[in-house]
């Protein structure tokens, strides 16, 4: 294994150990949703089509993930009609 492998090996084994502290500290930090922000505006071309080719290869779950979607509104429909008619 060289450095890169070793640092990269490292990191992996901390982020896996860390993980929760870790979420909990990025999910607050206006510093990193900024940055976020940036590569997603500066990259939307290449991210949309990574999707598009995602949603092309993997036609079935993305069928499965339409199902769900459209059964899950048709749920909150009938229970908000069953609400306001009881």
């Amino acid at each position: 294994m060289n450095d890169k492998e070793k640092k990269t090996e490292a990191n992996r084994k901390y982020y896996e150990k860390n993980k929760d502290r870790l979420a909990e500290k990025w999910k607050n930090d206006p510093i990193r949703k900024e940055k976020q922000r940036e590569y997603y505006l500066n990259n939307r071309e290449r991210i949309l089509k990574r999707n598009k080719e995602w949603n092309i290869e993997n036609e079935g779950p993305m069928r499965l993930i339409r199902i769900r979607y459209a059964y899950g509104n048709k749920l909150k429909q009938n229970y908000a009609w069953k609400v306001r008619n009881e």
